[in-house]
């Protein structure tokens, strides 16, 4: 008991030790008052945000439209709601691609419990125009998650039209069952098009995603009763022409959608997904080591074609969420993901990785500090690399912050930029750890040596797989030192304690 004693006293030791060394991320925009909820680029360095800013109780005192470029400077800016406005917005899209390639975004606002749906249309110079939209409804479930963000969704058509979904209140409460709501809006704000879908798992957070011919939508629901999910594809008049049941066939039989996020790219019509995976049981709680799971879906029948897995060490189902996918004009993806489970709410560190588009791995990377890592929203850049938005906290204090990541294409293949980018190439876990040592990384032509604290080499073999597993039963409960060397130089090292 002493000797674990002193080993557990090591750990905290070394955990902390590495902590204070690990490298700062790249952060364009570090601010305590302010964060960018979605965004889109411009051209190779300039984007536009939809920026909150709160006050010191994080009371939402305005929401703008910013012009940034990819080094944090701010180019323009433009108000879009007063603090006195948003109090009565109850949902608001990210921002989205019209077919001419300007921006918008939707949102929808309750006076006197009657919500009424809106559209934003901005113009060049950050200027926009309102459109109320033709619908008003009183049917949602409760006055304080009307139209929560992830319980409503929207899908911008090639001819520009606007499909908006939100589950209905009444379904639940009067019949004892969900629903979705499609409605269909015109140009000009008419609507053209609706339809209640019965039956169905609508508050429990779908997808509404763009169909392969960018005229109607698809939108992934879970029956009532199961954790199935299905894929319900609707044409321009909003009617189902297509179901492709149990779409993450090779998933976890119990995974949940809850937290998973899903985007469908227009240039080549697959959708992505990144999620969590809940086993051995839905809903249950075991020590996970490895469950972020990253799919891709064929554009015609909604099949997935492949799959790979990310990392969450020790989490629950808290990895694969908000606005956490995006392309570069290679149709390569870019998804970024929480890991190392802080409590029931939070997780603490980064994993971000790089993958063509068919999910072949180009590259991974983590990020470890004294911070827990909120993810609010994920952009690739145009010409690879991407920009990843989060809120912060740091443990030690509950000091909270707003940070604007920036991660270029090389820290995904080459190294030195991953560690200039305040990131590591390869990870060890669980640590502390008993008798199993996982040494995880993307890295090519690649080995792992193993020392003990006398420098005696203890374990040596060469990477042919993303996670390398080595049992450790025989070996003394101490400290160990690994290392994963790449090309004949040291990538990555780090200290791992046995208990």
């Amino acid at each position: 008991m002493k000797t674990l004693g002193f080993l557990t006293s090591l750990a905290i030791l070394f955990v902390g030790s590495i902590s204070a060394q690990a490298q700062e991320l790249i952060e364009i925009v570090n601010s305590p008052d302010s964060w960018v909820y979605s965004m889109m680029f411009e051209d190779e360095h300039t984007f536009v945000a939809n920026k909150t800013i709160v006050d010191q109780n994080s009371n939402v005192t305005e929401i703008q439209f910013v012009r940034m470029t990819d080094e944090g400077e701010e180019l323009a800016s433009q108000q879009l709601f007063s603090a006195e406005e948003y109090a009565d917005v109850v949902w608001i899209s990210p921002l989205q691609r019209l077919p001419n390639g300007n921006l918008m975004l939707c949102y929808a606002k309750r006076v006197a419990d009657i919500a009424t749906f809106y559209r934003v249309d901005l113009n060049d110079d950050l200027s926009f125009s309102v459109l109320q939209l033709d619908w008003e409804t009183d049917d949602y479930y409760d006055s304080d998650r009307t139209f929560y963000p992830y319980n409503t969704g929207v899908v911008v058509n090639k001819d520009g039209n606007v499909i908006i979904t939100y589950p209905p209140h009444s379904q639940y409460h009067l019949n004892g069952t969900e629903a979705m709501q499609f409605l269909k809006f015109d140009t000009e704000g008419q609507l053209v098009g609706q339809r209640l879908m019965e039956g169905f798992r609508g508050q429990d957070r779908h997808h509404t995603l763009p169909t392969p011919d960018s005229l109607g939508c698809r939108i992934i629901l879970r029956n009532n009763g199961s954790p199935k999910l299905d894929c319900h594809t609707l044409d321009a008049d909003l009617n189902t022409i297509a179901i492709k049941e149990n779409v993450e066939e090779l998933s976890w039989p119990y995974q949940c959608c809850r937290f998973a996020y899903l985007k469908t790219n227009t240039a080549n019509g697959k959708t992505y997904s990144i999620n969590t995976i809940n086993y051995p049981a839905y809903g249950g709680n075991p020590q996970i080591v490895e469950d972020i799971m990253m799919s891709v879906f064929d554009a015609e029948n909604f099949r997935q074609t492949n799959y790979t897995w990310g990392l969450t060490t020790q989490s629950e189902d808290n990895g694969g969420i908000r606005q956490s996918i995006g392309f570069d004009n290679e149709n390569n993806v870019y998804m970024a993901g929480e890991m190392d489970r802080v409590n029931e709410f939070f997780n603490r560190n980064l994993y971000i990785a790089c993958l063509d588009e068919n999910l072949n791995k180009l590259g991974e990377i983590y990020h470890v500090d004294d911070y827990v890592y909120m993810i609010k929203s994920l952009s690739a850049c145009p010409e690879g690399g991407c920009l990843v938005s989060c809120h912060k906290i740091l443990e030690a204090t509950n000091e909270a912050g707003n940070c604007l990541i920036k991660i270029t294409k090389e820290a995904f293949d080459d190294i030195d930029e991953a560690h200039d980018a305040g990131f590591a190439v390869a990870m060890a876990y669980p640590n502390p750890g008993g008798n199993t040592l996982n040494i995880r990384t993307a890295l090519q032509n690649a080995r792992i040596e193993v020392y003990d604290l006398n420098g005696k080499l203890i374990y040596n073999q060469e990477i042919t797989d993303n996670i390398t597993t080595i049992i450790t039963t025989s070996w003394p409960s101490e400290v160990y030192v690994w290392k994963v060397i790449a090309n004949g130089k040291e990538a990555e090292s780090g200290k791992w304690i046995k208990q």
